[in-house]
């Protein structure tokens, strides 16, 4: 029978005593979970790739700073957040959530793009609101949200994070991780549907 796999606390415990197999096995585990959520955090997969190498590096690094007594992916996922923005810092560029990118995980939104959660929250009728003239005005929506809440926003519904680890990568209370969650999803509705009854509004005094 074979062994069953090490947790991420054993592997991140293994990489302290200098263990790289256990390195890259992390690697590995993360690499799809953890691109794509920096790809959803940048809405770019280059600039993905680049701050997903240099979190692996940071990790390497303040590896022997890790308590392993608690758990490793909010660890991993702030070391992550804090790479992506120190690399629109440099750039001087504006994060840009991807509409199209959908959660895995089963503590969020389950199997659901940004589009597709606020047509629904919404009540829009069409099954097509992430595309289009309707996924611009989502994409404003989301990119005008303040940072705290885009990124607690993203970690919920794509990553499937717990509320309590959104609120151990951002090292706020859990109440706030909550209120964060829910006032950014309530400013995106309030904002796609107004836009929607001003744009539905305009072309009807078109047609006259």
């Amino acid at each position: 029978m074979p062994d069953a796999p090490r947790s991420d606390e054993e592997l991140a415990a293994a990489v302290k005593t200098g263990d790289g197999g256990a390195f890259r096995a992390l690697v590995e585990r993360y690499e799809r979970p953890l691109h794509g959520f920096l790809t959803r955090v940048t809405g770019d997969s280059h600039t993905a790739d680049d701050v997903f190498q240099e979190t692996f590096i940071r990790v390497m690094k303040g590896i022997g700073r890790y308590d392993e007594d608690r758990p490793f992916r909010p660890w991993l996922y702030r070391i992550a957040l804090n790479q992506a923005r120190n690399s629109f810092r440099r750039t001087k560029r504006e994060p840009r959530v991807s509409l199209d990118a959908r959660s895995g995980g089963d503590g969020g939104g389950g199997e659901v793009s940004i589009g597709e959660l606020i047509a629904s929250a919404a009540e829009c009728p069409s099954h097509a609101a992430a595309r289009g003239e309707d996924a611009e005005l989502i994409r404003g929506a989301v990119d005008r949200l303040p940072g705290k809440g885009r990124d607690a926003l993203v970690m919920f519904y794509f990553e499937g994070l717990r509320y309590d680890e959104v609120a151990e990568v951002l090292e706020i209370p859990l109440g706030t991780v909550k209120s964060r969650i829910h006032n950014a999803l309530a400013k995106l509705v309030l904002v796609v549907t107004q836009e929607r009854a001003r744009r539905s509004a305009a072309r009807v005094e078109e047609v006259r």
